[in-house]
């Protein structure tokens, strides 16, 4: 919120939140999905709003023991939308007519984004406006309470993977994923240097090392793409480039890869993700083999397993060997059954393997394994769509394997 005051000020417009005192002090969730959603709602309201204010307010529905229901409402007194262009908001990227595009701009990540990542959280949008009235956005979500102890603990563990002082070049076009990368790599304390497209990018190379590239794939000007290729086949530049991508279909992330890029990260960012990557094409590579396993992130967690075990270490180790040959088996199956384009088959096998995930703690593909079977089984979505949810689905699963080898055999 305090990126967005600048602009509202700017504006001359109040931007104030509004907390229920019933809202637990702690909730589960992901963080960076929710900050993102709110960033481009919150964003739209103050690019469509000239007089007045944006409220932001925080409600408790529900309150269970371990969960509460909670609503987030955006509401403004901006220039509105009339019923029929309400109603096909979550369409497309949509503009109401080319007027306000002239004045206004676009809608960011647009609407339809903003609402496939509340799916993922199991929310609900409900959008409501009156032409010259104002807009009123409502996200209603249930999220676990949390221990504030926890949290902490929680907190210091991942502070334990550093980036701190490496010098990152971001290269990207939209102000919104600019302004939510360059929050988190801050937080981090990165040094961060922006160019809005690759004809930037280049000139600022040629005066200048950085430990690391994260290289936006559409752009303006000059593309990912076509800046790779010059950098490694013209420049010679071997900097580590990770490319930014909001369609990690399996075709772009092989043309990434073709053209020398190192990695790939899906827009928009889970921080702890992106963390991660930006640790393992840095930092990591400076550690010996030996050193390298023992600071990467851990990404399975065996609580459950070892209460079922009664302390049988044996049991454990049959079961993470169970584990591994299962995953190990199923992966090439459902690349064959994406190859065949088998929806069925897909959802199948998704789901056959979910339980031993699940078992194993691997938390952090719950929501992508979800949504795979859900779509593969009502076969909702072109294949290379479905492809980019399993691409992160089998990278996990292919670290935790050699992360369980390592430690248990």
């Amino acid at each position: 919120m305090l990126h967005l005051q600048p602009k509202a000020k700017q504006k001359k417009l109040k931007l104030h939140p509004v907390f229920s005192s019933s809202l637990s002090p702690v909730l589960k969730g992901d963080s960076l999905k929710i900050e993102q959603i709110l960033y481009n709602i919150i964003g739209n309201s103050l690019k469509f709003t000239d007089v007045g204010e944006i409220k932001i307010e925080c409600k408790v529905l529900q309150n269970y023991v371990n969960r509460q229901q909670i609503s987030i409402s955006i509401i403004d007194t901006g220039i509105g939308m009339d019923e029929d262009f309400v109603n096909n908001i979550f369409k497309k990227f949509n503009q109401e007519d080319s007027s306000i595009s002239r004045k206004y701009g676009g809608t960011g990540l647009g609407m339809a984004i903003t609402k496939e990542l509340i799916f993922l959280m199991d929310g609900k949008i409900e959008v409501t406006s009156k032409k010259n009235v104002g807009t009123t956005t409502t996200i209603t979500l249930t999220l676990n309470k949390g221990n504030k102890e926890l949290q902490e603990k929680a907190t210091q563990e991942q502070q334990n993977i550093s980036i701190e002082g490496l010098n990152i070049l971001l290269v990207e076009d939209n102000e919104l994923n600019q302004l939510v990368a360059e929050h988190t790599l801050k937080h981090f304390k990165c040094n961060i240097t922006k160019a809005e497209n690759g004809r930037i990018a280049l000139q600022i190379l040629s005066k200048k090392s950085f430990d690391i590239i994260l290289m936006d794939i559409q752009m303006p000007e000059l593309d990912g793409i076509e800046a790779t290729k010059i950098l490694r086949q013209e420049l010679g530049i071997k900097t580590p480039i990770i490319a930014l991508t909001a369609n990690a279909f399996k075709t772009e992330i092989e043309n990434c890869i073709n053209v020398g890029m190192n990695d790939y990260i899906t827009k928009p960012f889970v921080e702890e993700n992106l963390v991660s990557i930006i640790y393992k094409h840095t930092k990591m590579k400076k550690k010996s083999s030996s050193d390298t396993f023992a600071m990467e992130e851990t990404l399975y967690d065996l609580k459950s397993i070892q209460t079922l075990s009664r302390g049988d270490e044996i049991f454990i180790k049959k079961m993470l060997t169970i584990f591994i040959i299962q995953t190990e088996q199923a992966i090439p199956l459902i690349e064959k059954a994406f190859n065949e384009k088998n929806y069925i088959e897909i959802a199948k096998l998704i789901h056959k393997i979910k339980p031993s995930v699940e078992g194993v703690g691997i938390h952090s593909i719950k929501e992508e394994m979800k949504l795979l079977e859900t779509k593969a089984k009502e076969q909702n979505g072109e294949i290379d769509e479905l492809y980019a949810l399993f691409e992160k689905i089998k990278h996990t699963l292919n670290m935790i394997i050699i992360q369980l080898k390592q430690e248990f055999t």
